[in-house]
């Protein structure tokens, strides 16, 4: 999309926080010196379900990170590794697109409810039932205060801060 796109949608949440997610996921990329695909295939399909079976393992057999251990070598190890990311990355839009369709939304919205809503669902959930209280305690309220400076400094201001982002780095629009 084009970047006058995403400056004309920078008030509207959903955006702002695809954006945030797709820009960091691609700063990872060019650190690790790899491609968009292939580090939001390691996250969404490796990274974050074997954070959850840490978290599941917690409280019933650690022997089950025995396989998030060997999923991510397994994935480390795949010839044609980008080929492969580029495959399931397709197959990732195609999925988000066509419940975009089924649920009279768009791309963005969705990806946003299924890859950052629904994945923070789930960390709600496990958190509480397999950390100690305490840890709980912190990490709520870390949570809270950053999403509440969010909201009161980053949010209204995003579009500018987009703008002044795009001068910059000398990007023409």
């Amino acid at each position: 999309m084009e970047i006058q796109f995403w400056i004309d949608n920078a008030g509207s949440l959903f955006h702002q926080i695809f954006m945030i997610v797709m820009g960091s996921l691609m700063a990872i990329a060019a650190i690790f010196g790899t491609t968009y695909n292939v580090i939001n295939i390691l996250v969404y399909y490796i990274l974050i379900p074997s954070s959850w079976i840490y978290l599941i393992s917690r409280k019933t057999s650690i022997w089950i990170n025995t396989l998030s251990i060997l999923a991510i070598i397994a994935f480390a190890l795949l010839p044609d590794l980008r080929k492969n990311c580029d495959y399931f990355f397709q197959k990732s839009v195609d999925f988000l697109n066509w419940s975009a369709t089924v649920f009279n939304s768009n791309y963005i919205d969705m990806s946003v409810y299924i890859c950052v809503v629904a994945v923070a669902l789930v960390y709600l959930i496990l958190i509480p039932l397999t950390l100690p209280k305490n840890l709980v305690k912190k990490l709520g309220i870390m949570l809270s205060i950053v999403f509440v400076l969010y909201m009161i400094v980053i949010y209204p201001n995003f579009k500018d801060m987009l703008l002044w982002g795009i001068k910059k780095t000398n990007v023409k629009y």
